[in-house]
């Protein structure tokens, strides 16, 4: 799975989670900071495109994001 959100303090965070559900010992998780949008894209875009030709296929899983608000 990979994931592309926003933390607290404004850096964008590319997150790579791999391996089978089932058994934890078997799973990795890689996160990857980047202080611009459009580079933390880039990574997920070229992910994208080496998980395809891998013949991985989207599983169309979607994410709820709760609106809190810190002020």
């Amino acid at each position: 799975m990979i994931r592309l959100y926003q933390d607290l303090v404004g850096d964008w965070i590319v997150s790579q989670s791999r391996g089978q559900l089932q058994t934890s010992a078997r799973q990795t998780c890689l996160q990857t900071i980047f202080t611009s949008y459009s580079e933390a894209r880039g990574l997920v875009l070229s992910l994208n495109k080496q998980l395809r030709q891998l013949g991985y296929k989207t599983a169309g899983i979607t994410e709820e994001q709760l609106g809190f608000s810190f002020e």
